[in-house]
């Protein structure tokens, strides 16, 4: 295995957890538990763009900053722009 084979296995294995992570996000938006859901963003944030992926990192950002204002509308239109930007 080269060296480029094992990043993309782990950009398979980022992708795979950010499917829990884009679930799990869902259940807090329906609980409206803000605190979770800025939880969950700020940890997308952190990892997506080590793993090549910059535009969800970036909007990772918006999702974790927009959850201070608890907008609703906004912040599953944020989550389906993260699962649109991954091909899962």
């Amino acid at each position: 295995m080269n060296r480029d084979d094992g990043f993309e296995d782990l950009r398979t294995l980022f992708a795979a957890d950010l499917l829990e992570k884009l679930k799990a996000l869902e259940a807090a938006l329906r609980d409206a538990d803000w605190d979770e859901v800025s939880a969950i963003a700020h940890k997308i944030r952190g990892t997506a763009k080590s793993f090549g992926y910059p535009e969800v990192s970036t909007v990772a950002a918006d999702l974790e900053n927009s959850s201070e204002y608890k907008s609703l509308e906004h912040s599953v239109a944020l989550v389906k722009k993260i699962s649109d930007l991954v091909v899962l």
